[in-house]
């Protein structure tokens, strides 16, 4: 197994690492067994920890010393006996104490790199080989697959896989030790040839959930401030809708009262007002004057209010008078005031047989329009 150089963190970490172990009921020589075996692949993983860290300060010792052509072996991670004869002979000849002094580290450490890789051989030597996982590999799916080509049957290796802690994710290379005895199953997990180790692996992703997480929170906040601002356009727009409708019915109703004004306007604008009444009553009143050379014309008490009768000239060319409407029982003559009305240029005037009716043919209706006209009847 290759050894990677870790941080003082990671070993850190790795100490503290959970065996993972499935029991199986009133097999205890089995559980021993896993147990040992698990505490023993644990106990290994610490073993390759320090020495990477021992290779790794021994490296950045050789380079303060500025020793750059000595490199270890990578399996091992020892000096070959010769680059050792080559270090001892030149820390006789060197004169810089500090040089000397970090060589003989190098040697120490090398020494001590040495007695690590011989408790690593005695541990391999009763651990069964891992199983180096691959890309695609999950724990479960390799704790399986070892039961399986145990004989286990796929019931049964279900239950004893769902008793044992297994990891979320693996990295490619880390090193999965699988331990079997009297029906128990039990599983380890090292770093292997993998990059970063398995604590490392389980914080990184922990941290990236969490990230994630956090920035799924800061979204969803970030969308309820902005649903809490729509929610508020929202009803300003719909304050602002019922404040229009209000000003659109209110102006509605305006532009009716406007409209009905305007149509009364007009109709009044295109209509001849007129009064029908006896012509004695109406000199009385002094409505009309009646001279006695000249023709009838306006009194003293012709205003608006007199004349309440009215014909729109939009629609009709003709007025008709009763005698009922003067208060007579027939019609012997109508004078027209004001006399500047000429009949048969301006109008023309017709009596049914009984004289009981007359009918006035406005025939210059511009003459009429929007004028007041006194109809003064005789009997």
């Amino acid at each position: 197994m290759t050894r990677t150089t870790l941080s003082n963190s990671f070993l850190a970490a790795a100490a503290a690492a959970a065996l993972m172990i499935a029991p199986a009921c009133g097999r205890n020589a089995g559980e021993k067994e896993v147990k040992d075996l698990s505490q023993k692949a644990a106990e290994l993983e610490t073993l390759n920890q320090k020495a990477g860290t021992a290779s790794a300060e021994e490296q950045k010792k050789l380079a303060q010393a500025g020793v750059t052509n000595v490199a270890p072996n990578p399996d091992t991670l020892e000096l070959t006996p010769e680059q050792k004869t080559a270090l001892e002979a030149r820390i006789k000849v060197e004169k810089n104490s500090s040089y000397q002094a970090l060589l003989q580290e190098v040697l120490d450490k090398d020494k001590e790199i040495k007695g690590l890789n011989e408790k690593i051989g005695h541990l391999r030597a009763v651990l069964p080989r891992p199983e180096i996982a691959k890309a695609d590999d999950t724990h479960y799916d390799m704790a399986m697959r070892y039961l399986r080509k145990r004989g286990v049957p796929e019931a049964k290796a279900k239950e004893l896989v769902a008793k044992v802690l297994t990891m979320d994710q693996l990295a490619p290379g880390f090193h999965v030790y699988h331990f079997y005895s009297n029906g128990v199953y039990g599983s380890w997990v090292a770093q292997g040839k993998a990059d970063l180790s398995p604590t490392q692996l389980q914080a990184d992703r922990k941290a990236r959930i969490e990230g994630e997480r956090d920035q799924a929170e800061a979204r969803s906040k970030e969308l309820q401030a902005h649903i809490v601002d729509l929610t508020a356009q929202s009803e300003k727009l719909t304050a602002d809708i019922e404040s229009m409708r209000t000003e659109k019915e209110r102006m509605t109703k305006d532009l009716q009262v406007l409209t009905a004004a305007s149509q009364t306007q007009q109709a009044l604008l295109n209509s001849v007002h007129y009064l029908v009444g006896r012509r004695k009553v109406l000199e009385d009143e002094g409505i009309i004057v009646v001279p006695v050379f000249s023709k009838d014309r306006a009194g003293s008490n012709w205003n608006d209010q007199a004349f309440t009768k009215t014909a729109d000239l939009r629609s009709q060319d003709s007025i008709t008078i009763t005698a009922a409407d003067a208060g007579l029982e027939k019609i012997n003559k109508i004078n027209v005031v004001p006399g500047s009305l000429v009949k048969d240029k301006h109008y023309t005037l017709a009596f049914n047989p009984d004289h009981t009716q007359a009918t006035v043919k406005l025939l210059a209706k511009d003459r009429f329009r929007n004028e007041k006209v006194v109809f003064a009847v005789t009997d």
